[in-house]
């Protein structure tokens, strides 16, 4: 057997084991495009990224603080950790470093907890040409976070806020077909609220939180000039020009969760629902390769899900499985910049619609995720373990599309399937956890092996703070978009301090 055989032969048998670092619920972005966002803001520390992010009828207790405040009451010694990733993704040959600092604990002798996280973050661009800036070849991103609750008994309440200095957001580049040159600059917000409920019989738990998050980010963006070439022989120059774009969404949500223990041998099962209202006040104008997207103006999207989740702790082992299903109904609309006629004479008053698109998505996503600890010496205060799982997520969706200038319509229907799995590994000692988690994330028609390639690669992670608004571009045809497939490499290390 060859040596690029063997390799590929190791990585076959290797790619049963990973699954993705996805959490699920609290944000719902739409996406209309199978281009990879949110892989910059999946900062959060996490004992289950190598499992697939499971989550509904498992807990976390380093990420759980943070993405429902309330949870942070649970925390009686105080954690310290820091989680560094780095990401590399095929689409624009692109990629990341970020490195996020966060403790969490409570807050003396009192009832009350609190804790924070830090993260600094570098996005690099590439295929760039030799005379581009600094500022055109790489950016810088902050995140903070704050956290803070109080214990009432078995209740807990808490509340936390979220801010992200952005200079740049991961695969914009791709959406601006032709251009040469963008600049990104803007921020993302969330506030939270949530309520936790425990009762020691069956080990049950029930929580409510409330959020309202906000992403604003402004693209400058240059097109050189061209000459377009046209049948028979005729040729039509084309000048350049520069958009100034900006992409602007606010969302209130809702979400609400129980989980409780079964029998005497450790399962466990949970449920969820999330409910999401997004205005976007704003929506770039994008040209995505070979299609084009109709301008839009306003927008407003309902997102939900629901979900259910299996989990068993048994020994040294723990297993988790979760299902989601995630409709979501969005609709957009272009507006007249000023008084115009229809095909047929109809009069459209400036600020009228001419354009009316409606989006209707019935997404799904299945995670598995396994993890096993073995003891490293006869007291069983060191631990070696490993965590594996496979993560997959459907995307469906429907266009109705209205044109109202020319008073035509049309229906499209897109749909493709996300596969993302990880590998992790974990040393548990006296007073540390480390671990490190490699993740691949890969879609339609491509392996996830390095070695197989081809088809149309897609990759997408949900994180539990907000990222990007989503991508809802309305096309004029069918898509035939690459996103790219992305691998990431996630060190976390953790002090627990008593």
């Amino acid at each position: 057997m060859s040596r690029v055989a063997a390799r590929c032969v190791a990585l076959l048998i290797m790619a049963g084991a990973f699954a993705p670092n996805e959490s699920y619920a609290q944000v719902i972005s739409p996406r209309t495009v199978p281009v990879l966002i949110g892989q910059q803001f999946d900062i959060l520390p996490s004992h289950r990224a190598g499992m697939a992010g499971v989550s509904i009828a498992l807990d976390d207790t380093l990420i759980d603080p943070f993405v429902n405040p309330a949870k942070a009451a649970r925390i009686r010694s105080a954690l310290f950790s820091v989680a560094p990733f780095f990401y590399r993704t095929t689409a624009s040959d692109g990629g990341g470093r970020t490195f996020p600092v966060s403790g969490i604990g409570p807050l003396g002798r009192s009832s009350w907890s609190g804790g924070g996280l830090f993260a600094l973050q570098q996005i690099d661009r590439a295929n760039l040409s030799f005379n581009q800036t600094l500022s055109e070849r790489t950016a810088s991103n902050q995140y903070l976070m704050g956290v803070l609750a109080k214990s009432f008994g078995s209740l807990s309440v808490g509340a936390s806020a979220y801010h992200a200095d952005l200079a740049a957001e991961e695969g914009i580049d791709l959406l601006y077909s032709g251009s040469d040159r963008i600049q990104q600059a803007g921020h993302a917000s969330d506030m939270r609220i949530g309520v936790v409920k425990d009762w020691a019989e069956k080990h049950r738990s029930f929580e409510v939180m409330i959020l309202r998050s906000q992403f604003d980010m402004t693209h400058d963006v240059h097109y050189p000039a061209l000459i377009e070439f046209r049948p028979p022989n005729q040729q039509i120059p084309i000048p350049e020009r520069q958009e100034h774009n900006r992409d602007h969404t606010r969302m209130w949500g809702a979400h609400t969760e129980y989980s409780q223990a079964v029998g005497t041998n450790g399962w466990r099962i949970g449920w969820l629902a999330t409910a999401n209202r997004l205005s976007h006040p704003k929506i770039p104008d994008y040209r995505i390769r070979e299609v084009i997207t109709v301008p839009r103006d306003p927008g407003r999207t309902w997102a939900y899900n629901l979900g259910f989740g299996l989990g068993r702790s048994y020994g040294l082992s723990t297993f988790g499985f979760d299902v989601v299903i995630e409709p979501m109904f969005s609709t957009t609309w272009a507006e007249a910049l000023g008084d115009t006629v229809s095909r047929t004479g109809t009069s459209i008053p400036r600020g009228g619609h001419t354009v009316d698109n409606r989006n209707r998505f019935s997404n799904a996503m299945l995670a598995f995720g396994f993890g096993h600890e073995t003891p490293l010496n006869a007291d069983s205060t060191e631990r070696f373990g490993f965590q594996v799982g496979l993560g997959v997520k459907s995307i469906r969706y429907r266009l109705k599309q209205w044109d109202r200038i020319q008073e035509t319509s049309r229906v499209q229907d897109e749909q493709w399937m996300e596969w993302s799995p990880t590998l992790g590994f974990k040393l548990r000692g006296r007073g540390f956890d480390a671990g490190y988690t490699f993740t691949l994330t890969c879609g339609a028609g491509t392996s996830c092996l390095p070695c197989i390639c081809g088809g149309d690669d897609v990759s997408v992670t949900e994180p539990p703070v907000p990222g990007g608004g989503g991508v809802i571009a309305s096309p004029t045809d069918a898509l035939r978009f690459d996103g790219g497939r992305v691998t990431t490499h996630r060190f976390t290390i953790t002090m627990r301090i008593r």
